[in-house]
C-alpha cells in the first residue's frame, strides 16, 4: 500500500526526507557514541546563550551514514531554525569550484600546470609590485607566469581586496590600488559577469611572485571560475547544475535561491548582541541581501552559492568517496587526492596556521589556533560561521552552518562542535 504523502511538502521533498531516514543509523552502530554527540547538544546551547549564535545546524556522518543531523536555536526572532534552511555558504564556495575544475582536469581539458594567460590573455607577462631599496614600491617582471595550481593554492600573486592583514607590502599595494580603482570586496552582488571582474584585474601587477607567498583571496577563486567557463563553454551556473548539482541531487544548492525558497534562508546576526545584519560597511553593497539579488549574473565561486546542510553533506561525502557517491563518480580518485593534498610542503600557510590543498584548509599539525576533528583532515569554512570537515583516516563528514558575523569567538563554536564529533569516534582508534 502507498505511503500517504505528508500534507504541504512536495513530492521531492517527501523523496529527501525518506532519503535522509533511510541513511541514519545509530551512532554505536557505526563505532561512535551517542553519549559524546548529545554533547554537542550542549555545546550549541551554551553559544546560543552567550549570544554567539542565533541558530545553526549541524550534521555528522561516518562510513556515509548520518548518525547526528539537528537544527538549534532560531533563523530570526520568534522562527525557529529548521534542517532544510539554506544558508550563505560563503567560502565554502570555493572548494566546489575546484571541483569543478577538476573535472575538467579529468578530461584532459585543464592541467594544473597551464599558465593562467592560456586561458585569459591578459594574464600574460604579469609585473609583481616589491618592496624597493628605500622602502618604495617598485613594479618587476615576475619571475615566471602564474599557473592554474597557483590559483587553486592561492599562490598566484593574485592580491586579495582586502589584503587581510597579510604583512606583505606588495600586496598591501595591490589592495590599495584596488581600492583607488573603485573596485570593491568580491562578495557582494554585482550587477555584473564573472568576466567583467577578471576582465577588470586582469591588468593590475601581482602583489608577489607566483608560487612565494600565500595570500588568501576571493580573485583567485573567481579566476579559477572564469576558466571553467572558458575551458567549458558554460556558464558557471549552468556547469554546476549540470556536473555537480543535479548529479549528487543537491536539490537546494544555487548562486540565486528561487523565491518560493527565500522562507527558508536565515538572516544574519551579529555575534555578540543578536542585532540581525542588513549590510556591511561599504556603501552601496549588502551582503547579506547577496542571496535575493536582482542582478542574477554574478556566480561568485569565491562566495556566492547557498545550500543546505545535507545538501553539502553529499558533496563532502563524494569527496571522502574519492570522486563518487550514490554510484555516480564527478571526480576521479586521482583528482580528489591533488585537491585534498598539501601543497605548501613544510610550510604552515593558511588562515588557522594549517597547510593549504585546493580551496581547501589541511591540517598536518596541531596548533593553538584552530583544529579540525584530527590530521589528515581537510576542510573551509564560511565567512557567515559555517564550515565542513573531513577526516579521512576515520571516515567522517561533519557540516556547521550558522549565519553569524565572522568574530573569533563565533568561530571557536566550530571548533568545539569539531573536537567533539571527533571524540565520539570510539573504535580503531590508532
Amino acid at each position: 500500500m502507498a505511503k500517504k504523502k505528508k500534507a504541504g511538502l512536495s513530492a521531492e521533498r517527501q523523496r529527501q526526507d525518506e532519503e535522509i531516514r533511510l541513511l541514519t543509523v545509530e551512532p554505536e552502530e557505526v563505532g561512535m557514541s551517542s553519549t559524546y554527540l548529545d554533547y554537542i547538544d550542549e555545546v550549541m546551547q551554551r553559544s546560543i546563550e552567550e549570544k554567539m549564535m542565533k541558530g545553526m545546524v549541524t550534521l555528522v556522518a561516518r562510513h556515509g551514514r548520518i548518525v547526528q543531523f539537528k537544527a538549534y536555536g532560531q533563523m530570526e526572532e520568534g522562527v525557529p531554525m529548521k534542517k532544510d534552511c539554506i544558508f550563505r555558504l560563503a567560502s565554502m564556495s570555493k572548494t566546489i569550484g575546484a571541483a569543478a575544475l577538476m573535472q575538467l582536469y579529468d578530461r584532459g581539458i585543464i592541467m594544473p600546470s597551464d599558465p593562467v594567460f592560456a586561458y585569459i590573455p591578459a594574464f600574460a607577462n604579469p609585473m609583481v609590485a616589491e618592496p624597493g631599496e628605500n622602502g618604495d614600491i617598485v613594479l618587476v617582471p615576475a619571475k615566471r607566469e602564474p599557473t592554474v595550481h597557483d590559483l587553486l593554492t592561492m599562490t598566484s600573486g593574485v592580491s586579495a581586496v582586502r589584503a587581510m592583514d597579510s604583512g606583505h607590502p606588495g600586496h598591501e599595494y595591490c589592495a590599495a590600488l584596488y581600492k583607488e580603482k573603485g573596485i570593491i570586496d568580491t562578495m557582494h552582488g554585482l550587477d555584473m559577469t564573472i568576466a567583467e571582474v577578471v576582465d577588470q584585474v586582469a591588468g593590475f601587477p601581482l602583489g608577489s611572485h607566483p608560487g612565494e607567498h600565500w595570500e588568501y583571496s576571493n580573485l583567485s577563486s573567481i579566476i579559477t571560475g572564469r576558466i571553467v567557463e572558458i575551458a567549458s563553454g558554460m556558464n558557471l551556473d549552468s556547469y554546476l547544475k549540470k556536473y555537480i548539482f543535479e548529479p549528487l541531487d543537491m536539490q537546494d544548492t544555487a548562486f540565486f535561491p528561487e523565491e518560493s525558497k527565500w522562507t527558508r534562508i536565515p538572516a544574519v546576526h551579529a555575534c555578540g548582541s543578536m542585532d540581525k545584519l542588513t549590510g556591511l560597511d561599504v556603501p552601496g553593497t549588502d551582503d547579506t541581501r547577496l542571496p535575493f539579488s536582482d542582478a542574477r549574473k554574478y556566480f561568485n565561486i569565491s562566495a556566492g552559492l547557498t545550500g543546505t546542510a545535507y545538501d553539502y553533506f553529499k558533496f563532502a561525502q563524494m569527496l571522502l568517496n574519492r570522486g563518487i557517491y550514490q554510484g555516480k563518480r564527478l571526480l576521479s580518485p586521482n583528482a580528489v587526492r591533488l585537491m585534498t593534498t598539501n601543497h605548501m610542503g613544510d610550510r604552515q600557510e593558511s588562515i588557522y596556521g594549517h597547510t593549504w590543498g585546493y580551496m581547501m584548509d589541511v591540517m598536518t599539525a596541531y596548533n593553538t589556533t584552530f583544529n579540525y576533528m584530527g590530521l589528515g583532515s581537510y576542510s573551509w569554512h564560511g565567512y557567515w560561521g559555517s564550515c565542513y570537515n573531513v577526516w579521512p583516516e576515520k571516515d567522517v563528514v561533519a557540516i556547521f552552518l550558522s549565519q553569524v558575523s565572522p568574530v573569533g569567538m563565533s568561530w571557536k563554536t566550530q571548533e568545539r562542535f569539531l573536537n567533539v564529533t571527533a571524540n565520539s569516534v570510539m573504535d580503531d582508534l590508532s
